[in-house]
């Protein structure tokens, strides 16, 4: 055989080698990553505002995961609420609300919730958590609180955030 020849033969003995390289070279790079950390940061910055037609709830979008890498795949809030009558009870669920913006190359910053459920002369309670699309959830964000008034304007009000 050729010199010629066993190179071709050699360069065909390399083709499976060098497919399987490329398809194993495909997906993310780095290790994978621990679930804890893969979770939206929380939002710190929730504020509840009295409006004329109900409760205003606004917070910042929240942009990196827990362990400070950048995060690009929000898929929505979940809004929670307490009322006065049953402040030992869990929160009822009063929103889910999706993310629109993930196609678009300007984000939206801040987040707007109006509550028109609310009822004059009962105390409320507010939280709001965050998730992904694979599902991963944020902690619960700071807890705002605050009373309908009639006449619709008022202060607005938040707690401490919650000890952990």
């Amino acid at each position: 055989m050729s010199p010629l020849a066993k190179r071709r033969r050699a360069g065909w003995g390399l083709l499976p080698i060098a497919i399987l390289g490329a398809v194993a070279a495909c997906g993310r790079k780095g290790a994978p990553r621990p679930p804890q950390d893969v979770v939206p940061a929380s939002i710190t910055d929730l504020t509840a505002t009295q409006t004329p037609t109900g409760i205003e709830l606004a917070w910042s979008r929240p942009t990196t995961f827990a362990d400070g890498k950048r995060l690009q795949e929000l898929a929505g809030f979940a809004v929670d609420r307490w009322t006065e009558v049953g402040a030992d009870a869990p929160p009822g669920r009063l929103a889910e609300l999706p993310v629109t913006d993930r196609e678009r190359f300007r984000k939206i910053k801040r987040f707007v919730y109006l509550d028109t459920t609310t009822i004059v002369g009962i105390s409320y309670r507010y939280r709001v958590v965050s998730y992904t699309d694979d599902g991963y959830v944020s902690g619960p964000s700071n807890l705002v609180a605050i009373t309908r008034h009639a006449g619709g304007q008022g202060p607005d009000a938040s707690l401490p955030p919650p000890q952990r």
